[in-house]
């Protein structure tokens, strides 16, 4: 599958940086826990919500899941996913050359399409985003069952 710059981002704006935006604190857990534990990798957060153009971003819930992929599983797990030879040999660089503590590779899974981010000079780096959301856990636990 390639990657393209595509027309759909534009019929109801760059969602993606809206979601992120909301997202960040649980994002950049899920990186630094991730390499903490299995070094270099990439976040990929499986969208399961279809979004559209009514999606309210500051009220609307948008169901997700998060995984950590390590460097070791990421090439196959990208061909996986259809993705050219040169996006999969270009991403296996960018993991093996990026900075953990201040950047995050982010790749997004939503409406049929990938969305593939080097998130980098965050206004709050990974690790703050681990201490916060472990300060703060009952926060990001869902609500138990009745």
């Amino acid at each position: 599958m390639r990657i393209e710059d595509s027309v759909w981002q534009g019929s109801f704006g760059y969602w993606q940086n809206l979601f992120i935006h909301q997202n960040i604190l649980s994002i950049g857990y899920t990186a630094w826990n991730g390499f903490w534990h299995l070094g270099r990798g990439m976040v990929v957060c499986q969208i399961h919500t279809p979004i559209n153009g009514a999606i309210n971003w500051s009220v609307d819930t948008v169901k997700y899941d998060l995984q950590f992929i390590s460097q070791s599983h990421a090439t196959a797990y990208l061909e996986e996913l259809e993705l050219e030879e040169n996006t999969v040999s270009n991403l296996s660089q960018i993991i093996a050359s990026y900075k953990p503590e201040k950047a995050i590779i982010f790749i997004l899974l939503a409406n049929n399409h990938i969305d593939i981010n080097l998130l980098q000079n965050l206004a709050i780096s990974p690790v703050e985003c681990y201490e916060q959301v472990c300060n703060r856990w009952e926060e990001f636990q869902p609500c138990p069952k009745p």
